[in-house]
């Protein structure tokens, strides 16, 4: 009988121990040369950043590792938040191709760790088939895959013929079952309704609108008008009463006006920006993500990367307007965050192109790591992300040199640590850094 006593209080005692190792969070400490906890504020020399189970709970000078922790040494680096890009794609495969929904999701997967690995910690997918950015997402959350955050939209809501649109078929091909309000096609109000609430349905955390024409599309204009007034404002009304965000690709000034005063939340592009248009956005806090990187890169590059002659003609046609416009909404405070327009294919562009050409075109470099850290998470509404601070995500990123004074030390990423774990980083060519 004593004996049994025995052995019951050893298992109690040895049953609660494992309920404590169990229960005991994963403790990582950082050190770090100097840390840019905030890019609006000054950094911090030999900061050290405590992480217990993927959070921040102690940030500052020469702090001593707690122990037993694990240890993470940047102290040859700068290091800030990690990166947030509010306007990306999906790799797929090559321009043009359609590949089936399978392949896509697969080739996509490359995609996002890809991003991950270049300290991109958050972003928001701006129109995919098939719903593979909500399965990137979901898969993500759920640990399936590596990833960054995603914030998916679905399909983007187009008409017919519009930016949304690459189905570049004869007549006796009428697709009926594809241009539907499921796939993003519009003809009606009551038809924006309906693709609203199919893409809430599925799994969108934003509404994508494409509003005008655009550059990358093969049969329209980026002056086209695309979606009426009247179905702008049921789209955002739709969105809204879900509380979901609008976000509306717009490269003419008159549709740029129609979105804003539909209420939408954020212009992509915005390559015609007025004073009418700024002054709107500063008093309703709508956000402008310019993607300046995309048409400097076409403009540049665009001959050399065999893009097809529309693209060039447009991109060349427009370019101009958009730097234009971009200067303009700087000069006048305009809330802008970081979007690169970029699908994350392996070894090509990321949101660290699109600051390092934000610096290009005038940005200081605080001004353009604040639009992909604190105001990407403003608006992606990501309340844990964009600074390093006590209750934070435990995202970090680290670069040789200093970010502050010579923006492109982010091409070469020395370190991704991402919810308190060590991620592999990648270079800006997709090998691993060194």
């Amino acid at each position: 009988m004593k004996s049994s006593r025995v052995l019951g209080i050893f298992l109690c005692v040895f049953g609660f121990a494992q309920l404590v190792s169990a229960a005991a969070p994963k403790v990582v400490f950082v050190r770090c040369g100097k840390l840019i906890y905030d890019t609006e504020k000054p950094p911090i020399a030999n900061a050290g950043v405590v992480i217990a189970d993927g959070k921040v709970t102690a940030v500052g000078a020469n702090l001593t590792a707690p122990a037993g922790a694990e240890q993470i040494d940047l102290s040859q680096y700068t290091v800030l938040p990690g990166l947030i890009d509010a306007h990306t794609h999906l790799w797929t495969g090559p321009f043009g191709a359609v590949p089936s929904a399978g392949l896509g999701l697969l080739r996509a997967t490359k995609a996002v760790d890809y991003a991950l690995r270049s300290g991109i910690v958050a972003m928001r997918i701006l129109g995919s088939d098939n719903f593979i950015d909500v399965a990137l997402h979901d898969a993500i959350e759920e640990g399936t895959i590596p990833g960054p955050h995603i914030i998916p939209c679905g399909h983007a809501i187009s008409i017919i013929g519009g930016h949304g649109d690459f189905l570049n078929m004869p007549e006796q091909f009428p697709l009926v079952d594809y241009y539907t309000p499921l796939n993003g096609f519009i003809n009606s109000p009551e038809d924006a309704e309906k693709a609203v609430h199919l893409q809430i349905k599925y799994g969108a955390k934003v509404i994508k609108v494409l509003a005008s024409g655009g550059v990358l599309s093969p049969l329209d204009s980026p002056t086209a008008e695309q979606v009426s007034p009247e179905e702008l404002r049921v789209i955002v009304e739709q969105a809204h009463m879900d509380h979901l965000k609008v976000a509306a690709h717009d490269e003419n000034l008159t549709t740029i006006l129609a979105a804003l005063h539909a209420g939408v939340d954020s212009i992509e592009h915005g390559s015609e920006l007025n004073q009418e248009a700024i002054d709107y956005m500063n008093a309703h806090h709508v956000a402008l993500v310019p993607t300046v990187y995309i048409v400097d890169d076409i403009m540049t590059n665009g001959v050399k990367m065999h893009m097809p002659g529309y693209v060039l003609r447009k991109a060349n046609e427009l370019g101009t307007k958009e730097i234009a416009s971009f200067k303009m909404a700087l000069g006048n405070n305009v809330f802008i965050a970081a979007g690169s327009d970029q699908r994350y294919e392996p070894g090509h562009g990321t949101a660290r192109d699109e600051i390092m050409t934000e610096v290009k075109f005038g940005m200081t470099p605080e001004q353009a790591l604040t639009s992909a850290t604190k105001h990407g998470a403003e608006l992606l509404g990501l309340d844990g992300l964009g600074t390093v601070a006590v209750g934070k995500e435990g995202d970090l990123v680290a670069v040789q040199g200093d970010p502050m004074s010579d923006i492109h030390v982010l091409e070469n990423v020395k370190a991704v640590v991402y919810k308190g774990a060590s991620i592999s980083p990648m270079n800006h060519t997709g090998e691993a850094s060194e």
